[in-house]
């Protein structure tokens, strides 16, 4: 890619550029780092989605059979654990949607564009480096 580097007219516009670029370079691997590790570390989601199933049928089938039960310690028993259901098929569900298909391939396509830009960066860091030894 070709830069326009012959505008930078002095030695400090150019150390200016590439302390700016170079600090931009380090977050921006550190970010691909990142991502790399979530991907490499990527939980099977088909394993989280049968117990999402499971958790959901277990509050539809016993929702109803909780209300109909009369007043009572075993109804207040059967409540507790239907809330700790509830809240269960919660984290299951948002875990589905944060670690599901979808959400791997908007990841990838990240990386993917993280890993171009610092490909950009380093040849433009080159072409800095290389008109800043011409002045």
């Amino acid at each position: 890619m070709a830069f326009s580097v012959n505008l930078l007219s002095s030695v400090a516009q150019c150390d200016t550029l590439l302390t700016l670029k170079q600090r931009e370079r380090k977050d921006l691997v550190l970010r691909l780092t990142t991502l790399n590790h979530q991907l490499d570390n990527w939980d099977d989601v088909a394993s989280v989605e049968a117990e999402l199933t499971s958790t959901n049928t277990f509050i539809t089938t016993m929702g109803p059979a909780i209300a109909a039960m009369p007043a009572g310690d075993q109804k207040r028993r059967q409540e507790n654990l239907l809330n700790r259901y509830e809240s269960r098929a919660n984290v299951l569900t948002t875990k589905v949607e944060d670690y599901g298909a979808i959400a791997r391939l908007e990841r990838e396509l990240e990386r993917d564009g993280v890993a171009a830009k610092i490909d950009l960066l380093d040849a433009l860091v080159a072409a800095v480096t290389t008109r800043r030894s011409q002045l």
